[in-house]
């Protein structure tokens, strides 16, 4: 009995590169029609950076050997991106650093402490992008610090999570990242 073949969109490069032609078409077109149409608000921007942030998400997820902290990580970083544009395209009332960023980053620690849990033996693998992902938690304690942040309620909320999640792995695996980061940063 013959099995039937595989599709292997890594290897299948027409298929890549006809989907990104089919994106940049339709980013071109919605611009097109928001100037045509209204270009009092500019809508398009929002669909252009949801457009940029669906590839940059799909060639990392189908990239080889993608490490699932690095992929939390990534979609921390990207989303917290997109919702600050679409909060400045839409006038910019505060909703993204306000809300939003914090309750991304309560989810990527939260996220990691659980592969923490999950796969302890493998956790070496996740300290780096622990270690991201906590740097990144701390800007909006930042920018409240700096007065951008009128609503500390969920900043609290989502600084405390991190620094929960990094004393937690610095209690359970203490030694084992210290190693690593002079492993990976060469001190």
């Amino acid at each position: 009995m013959l099995y039937p073949k595989l599709f292997n969109i890594k290897k299948n490069h027409f298929v890549i590169k006809l989907l990104m032609g089919i994106s940049i078409l339709i980013a071109i077109i919605c611009f097109l029609i928001n100037l045509l149409v209204d270009n009092r608000f500019y809508w398009s921007i929002i669909s252009i950076f949801e457009i940029v942030y669906i590839w940059v998400t799909t060639m990392y997820s189908i990239k080889k050997n993608v490490n699932i902290a690095s992929h939390v990580a990534v979609q921390m970083i990207c989303t917290s991106i997109l919702v600050v544009i679409i909060d400045l395209v839409i006038g910019f009332s505060g909703w993204s650093i306000n809300f939003a960023i914090p309750i991304i980053t309560m989810t990527a620690n939260t996220t990691i402490f659980i592969l923490t849990i999950v796969s302890r033996k493998k956790y070496l693998k996740y300290v780096i992008y622990e270690l991201i992902i906590f740097l990144f938690s701390m800007l909006p304690l930042l920018l409240v610090l700096f007065k951008m942040i009128d609503k500390i309620l969920f900043v609290c909320i989502s600084t405390g999570i991190a620094i929960l999640n990094l004393l937690f792995v610095i209690c359970l695996c203490g030694k084992d990242v210290k190693e690593e980061v002079k492993r990976r940063f060469h001190l």
